[in-house]
């Protein structure tokens, strides 16, 4: 269970890089700064990139763990509240 806690904390590590690039992306956007916001976006969206190919990674493993061992709901639980986060913060990006 250790490798599905890893997996959520860098998915949150890309999460955060992804604000931190759109945020800078909107005040150069509103500093009609078009070719520093173009390339924020392309930073956010490659560290949302990164999230989501961790996330599948997760998935998958969970998916593997649960067909021989069944998790203990605390467990569940964490997974279950980290999804979310990263479905709406992904969502707010």
């Amino acid at each position: 269970m250790k490798s599905i806690k890893k997996y959520v904390e860098q998915i949150e590590e890309e999460i955060e890089g992804a604000k931190d690039y759109a945020e800078k992306y909107v005040e150069c956007k509103a500093a009609d700064n078009i070719q520093s916001a173009t390339r924020y976006k392309e930073m956010a969206n490659d560290e949302l990139k990164h999230a989501m190919y961790i996330h599948e990674w997760a998935v998958k493993k969970i998916e593997e763990i649960s067909k021989i061992y069944t998790a203990p709901e605390g467990m569940m639980e964490v997974w279950e509240k980290a999804h979310k986060h990263y479905v709406e913060q992904v969502a707010w990006i």
